[in-house]
């Protein structure tokens, strides 16, 4: 066993381990814990506290059958023509199945704009990014839509999420290092990622790097206070992190860029968020608009800064649409 391997098999023991650990501890409470926190709902500021104990419950099935489906998979299939492909499946089931677990029980709406921008040659995906929640919507609103596989991006740190972890490891994803530790290999394996991705598929990578939040804009302006004038710029997104957006533009050979705009998944970006009622009856606005190959200038960064400036302006705009909430 090489060392990649058994840091793989530690970092699954610990994850997997505290998932059963977290399932054996809750589900006996449940008959207790559900009316206690129902009460405590009521009473207290907390409105939407019975909302998140009942989607924690039902993330724990789900990420908790997510495991064993994929180590059927892994036992069952791995020798078969389809293995991938019910891998595939097992990630749809897993995102679709929570997205509508967390329609139900916060009684969410999704409204989405520019869906012909879905349809066309597959694509390099650039979303924003809010909440750990929002990355089911490129999943289950442009990957299953198109009936194609989306190839993810995404920050090493999202591996402690066993499902995650599982397909995402088996699937052609990237999962990197942003400490800066060995930034070259870093982009390298992005070029290689994109070199790999056939034409019948598409890639996805967030822009901004991690969560937009007031918190992350504010700890920026603190650090880097040079970029003061991007962060007035676009007040309701992090500036894009130029390494990873601006290699697979510089290195991209054909794709058309698809970018995503969104609005509602703010009040799921924490836990206070979820239990003070801030994201019940939420209306979730979604916005594509797509960048033919052929139409992407030499200069890749004013593009991105340009496409972030379109980013910015449907947000306010959305935000004047967007209907108010009412608990």
């Amino acid at each position: 066993m090489n060392i990649s391997t058994f840091k793989t098999f530690q970092r699954r023991l610990v994850s997997i381990s505290v998932l059963g650990l977290l399932t054996l501890i809750f589900v006996p409470l449940s008959p207790l814990l559900t009316p206690a926190v129902f009460v405590i709902s009521k009473v207290t500021r907390y409105t939407s506290l019975i909302h998140a104990l009942l989607f924690f419950y039902g993330y724990l099935f789900f990420e908790f059958m997510g495991v064993l489906a994929l180590t059927n998979n892994w036992f069952v299939d791995r020798k078969k023509k389809n293995f991938l492909i019910k891998t595939r499946n097992i990630q749809n089931w897993w995102s679709y199945g929570l997205l509508k677990l967390g329609k139900s029980i916060y009684n969410l709406e999704f409204q989405v704009f520019g869906e012909e921008s879905i349809s066309g040659p597959s694509a390099i995906l650039m979303p924003r990014h809010t909440s750990l929640g929002d990355t089911v919507l490129p999943i289950i609103f442009f990957g299953q839509k198109r009936k194609e596989g989306l190839r993810y991006i995404l920050k090493r740190e999202l591996l402690m999420f066993p499902c995650l972890d599982i397909a995402g490891n088996r699937l052609p994803n990237l999962f990197i290092d942003r400490s800066g530790q060995d930034t070259s290999r870093e982009l390298n394996s992005i070029v290689t990622l994109l070199e790999n991705t056939p034409d019948g598929e598409s890639l996805l990578i967030y822009p901004e790097g991690t969560r937009s939040s007031q918190s992350k804009q504010d700890s920026i302006r603190r650090k880097n206070p040079t970029i003061n004038s991007l962060l007035e710029r676009w007040p309701s997104l992090l500036p894009p992190r130029t390494g990873g957006p601006l290699t697979l533009l510089e290195t991209n050979k054909g794709k058309d860029i698809v970018f995503m705009a969104h609005l509602g998944f703010e009040g799921s970006a924490n836990l206070e968020d979820l239990i003070n009622g801030s994201w019940l009856n939420q209306t979730i606005l979604m916005h594509f608009w797509r960048v033919p190959f052929a139409q992407i200038p030499e200069d890749k960064e004013t593009f991105l800064y340009q496409q972030w400036d379109v980013m910015q302006d449907l947000l306010n705009r959305m935000q004047d649409d967007q209907p108010t909430s009412s608990q």
